[in-house]
C-alpha cells in the first residue's frame, strides 16, 4: 500500500531536516522513498537534484532539476538551482537562460539576480579571446596591448542590472579606520583616485557607496578597452561622479588633476617596469592626510605560478603569434599531472572555471608581459620608498580571504619558549617568516599613508566599533550566545578556537555601532570601566584581524551593514564578510 499524503509530507520534512544538517546520504534516501511512492513529488526530485550539487555530481543535478521543472516550471527556486547546476557543467547560456525564467516569476529573487549578474561576467570571460594582429598601438606587445586586447577582469556590463562587485579593500568603513583613524565624515565628499581601473570593480563600488554625496572619482588606466567596458557598467548604474582618464598613471603628476583624498591601487605597480616611478607618481598626488590601498603580489605564495610561467615561457619560444601561444599554452595547462606544483595548488576545477574558460585570467596570470613580487619585509620597504608607512595588512578577495593574524609567527608557532625566543626579531623579519611558513599570500594588501598613526586603534575607549557584514554579524554572535570556544578557519587553512571571557560576551553583545568602547564597558562594570576594556581588547584580536569589525570616531561616518546571503556556523572558515551583492543592495545612508 503506498504511503498516504501525510506519510510523504512527514518522510519530506525528515528529508528536508536531514539536508538542512548537512546529512545528505540520510537526506537522498528519504527522497528516493518519496519519489518510489510518488514519482511527481516535484520538491522531492528538485531537492534530490540539490544535494546530487552539493555532493560534486552537477550532471546528476541538471537531469533531476529538469524533471522537477518539466512537473513545475512556476517555482522560481527550481530555475535558480538549475541554472547553478548547468554553470558548474559550464553550460552558461542555458545557465542565464534557467536565471532570466527566475526573474520572470519573481523580479525580486534576489539570489536569482546573484546568480545571473554572476554567469553574465563569467559568460563575458568565456567570450575573452585575444586580438594577435596590429593594434592602434602597433602590434601586440607590453602591457597597454595586452589589456587593449584582454580587458581586465572580464565584465559585461549588462551584470550591473543584477549584482555589484564589492571591490573589498576598498570598502570606505574600513579605508576611514585604516586611512583617516575613522574621524573622516564622507557625507562631506571625498576625492578618489583608482590607479589603474581596469573594467571597473573598483570605481563601481567606490561610485555606489559615495552616492549622494559631493565626491569626484578619477579612473585612470592605459587601456581604452578596459574603460569603456568600466565605463558603461557606470551608465548601466546611473553614475555621473566620474573622471574617466585614458592614460599611464605615470604620467599623474603633469596631468593637472589635483591631489586625492584616497588612491586605490590594486593589482597595477607591480606590472610597471618601475614600481617606485609608478608609487612615486601616486604619491605626488596623494593629498596631505590622505591614505591609499595598494595590492602587489606576493613571493612566496607565487611560487608555484611563476614556475608554471617559466614553463610555459620555455616551451613557447618561437612561437610569436599570440593566439597560438595562447592555445598551446592552455593545451599544456589542461593535461597537466596531478603532480605539477600548479595543478597540485589548483585543482581541475579551479583550473576549468578561472582559467581554462578564462582567456582574459589565463593569460594575465600565465603569460603576462612582465610582473614582480614582493615579500612582506619587502612591502614595507617598497611603501617606504616614497614616504608611506604600512598601516595594516589587509584583504583583498572576499572569500578565503588572507587576514592579518597569517602576518603573525605566533599564529604558526606553539611553543611558548619558541614564541618568546622569536620575539626578539625585528618585526619585518618575523612577517617573512610567517609568510613562508604560511606558503598561501600570493597577493599582499596594504592600507598605507604618509603619517605612520593615521590608523585607529580600534580597542581605543573612544572607538565606536560595529560589524562589518550580517556575516560578521553572525560570526561574532556564537560566542556571545554559546560562551565556549569557536573553531576559526583561516584562508590558509589554519585552524584556531576563539575563546573568550564572560566580560567579552557581554562586551560583543552590546556593540550597536553607536555606543564607544568606554561606554560599552561602562555599562558592564560601572566601577571598573577600565579594567573590562584592558580584559577585552586582546580577545577582540581575531575578529578585528578578520575583518569582522570595524572601528570609528563619533565624528567620523557610520555604515550599514554589508548584506550577506550565505550562512555561518561553527567551524566558521574566515571569509571577509561579503564579495557579492544582489541588485537593490543598501545605498549609502549614513546612520
Amino acid at each position: 500500500m503506498p504511503p498516504s499524503a501525510a506519510r510523504i509530507s512527514e518522510l519530506f520534512s525528515a528529508a528536508a531536516a536531514h539536508h538542512e544538517a548537512g546529512r545528505l546520504i540520510d537526506a537522498e534516501a528519504l527522497y528516493r522513498q518519496i519519489l518510489a511512492a510518488d514519482p511527481t513529488h516535484d520538491e522531492s526530485l528538485h531537492l534530490l537534484g540539490m544535494v546530487a550539487y552539493q555532493s560534486g555530481r552537477s550532471d546528476v543535478a541538471v537531469e533531476l532539476i529538469r524533471r522537477a521543472v518539466a512537473l513545475n516550471d512556476r517555482k522560481p527556486a527550481f530555475h535558480v538551482n538549475m541554472g547553478m547546476a548547468l554553470s558548474e557543467q559550464g553550460e552558461l547560456a542555458e545557465a542565464i537562460a534557467s536565471f532570466r525564467a527566475a526573474l520572470r516569476l519573481d523580479p525580486h529573487d534576489p539570489h536569482a539576480h546573484l546568480a545571473l549578474g554572476t554567469a553574465l561576467h563569467a559568460a563575458a570571460a568565456q567570450r575573452s579571446g585575444i586580438a594577435a594582429g596590429d593594434t592602434k598601438d602597433g602590434p601586440f606587445q607590453g602591457v597597454r596591448a595586452q589589456y587593449e586586447s584582454l580587458p581586465f577582469p572580464a565584465r559585461d556590463p549588462a551584470a550591473e542590472h543584477h549584482l555589484m562587485l564589492i571591490s573589498v579593500p576598498d570598502t570606505l568603513s574600513k579605508v576611514n579606520q585604516y586611512c583617516f583613524g575613522g574621524a573622516r565624515d564622507f557625507t562631506k565628499g571625498l576625492r578618489v583616485l583608482v590607479a589603474g581601473a581596469g573594467t571597473g570593480d573598483s570605481v563601481m563600488w567606490l561610485a555606489h557607496q559615495l552616492q549622494g554625496t559631493p565626491s569626484e572619482i578619477v579612473a585612470i588606466d592605459i587601456s581604452a578597452a578596459s574603460l569603456d567596458i568600466a565605463r558603461a557598467r557606470a551608465a548601466v548604474r546611473g553614475f555621473n561622479n566620474i573622471r574617466w582618464v585614458h592614460a599611464s598613471l605615470l604620467d599623474l603628476p603633469t596631468l593637472g588633476l589635483g591631489t586625492f583624498d584616497y588612491i586605490t591601487c590594486l593589482g597595477v605597480l607591480h606590472h610597471l617596469p618601475d614600481p617606485e616611478a609608478g608609487l612615486a607618481a601616486l604619491k605626488a598626488v596623494l593629498a596631505e592626510g590622505g591614505g591609499m590601498a595598494v595590492m602587489v603580489y606576493g613571493t612566496h605564495g607565487r611560487a608555484f605560478i611563476y614556475g608554471m610561467q617559466d614553463l610555459l615561457r620555455r616551451v613557447s619560444v618561437g612561437l610569436d603569434d599570440r593566439g597560438e601561444r595562447l592555445r598551446f599554452a592552455r593545451e599544456i595547462v589542461e593535461t597537466l599531472p596531478a603532480t605539477n606544483p600548479f595543478k597540485f595548488r589548483y585543482d581541475t576545477k579551479v583550473i576549468r572555471d578561472y582559467f581554462l574558460q578564462d582567456n582574459t585570467n589565463f593569460w594575465d596570470l600565465l603569460l603576462h608581459e612582465q610582473d614582480r613580487s614582493y615579500t612582506a619585509s619587502e612591502v614595507r620597504g617598497f611603501l617606504a620608498t616614497a614616504g608611506l608607512t604600512v598601516q595594516a595588512f589587509a584583504t583583498y578577495l572576499g572569500e578565503e580571504a588572507t587576514c592579518s593574524l597569517q602576518y603573525e609567527l605566533d599564529t604558526y608557532i606553539s611553543d611558548p619558549a619558541q614564541r618568546h625566543r622569536l620575539h626578539g626579531l625585528p618585526a619585518p623579519a618575523r612577517e617573512d617568516l610567517a609568510e613562508m611558513l604560511d606558503g598561501s599570500l600570493a597577493l599582499h594588501t596594504v592600507y598605507a599613508s604618509r603619517d605612520p598613526k593615521a590608523a585607529l586603534d580600534p580597542t581605543s575607549p573612544q572607538a565606536i566599533l560595529s560589524p562589518l557584514s550580517e556575516e560578521a554579524r553572525q560570526a561574532l554572535s556564537h560566542p556571545a550566545a554559546a560562551g565556549a570556544g569557536v573553531p576559526v578557519v583561516l584562508g590558509n587553512g589554519k585552524e584556531m578556537v576563539w575563546k573568550v571571557s564572560a566580560a567579552t560576551r557581554a562586551f560583543l553583545a552590546a556593540i550597536d555601532g553607536r555606543r564607544s568602547n568606554a561606554e560599552i564597558a561602562r555599562s558592564i562594570d560601572p566601577a571598573n570601566e577600565g579594567g573590562v576594556l584592558a580584559q577585552v581588547a586582546p580577545e577582540l584580536r581575531l575578529p578585528l584581524a578578520c575583518h569582522w569589525l570595524v572601528a570609528r570616531m563619533s565624528g567620523g561616518t557610520a555604515w550599514p551593514v554589508l548584506a550577506g546571503y550565505r550562512k555561518i556556523a561553527p567551524p566558521l572558515k574566515y571569509q571577509e564578510p561579503i564579495h557579492l551583492e544582489a541588485a537593490g543592495c543598501r545605498a549609502f545612508k549614513p546612520l
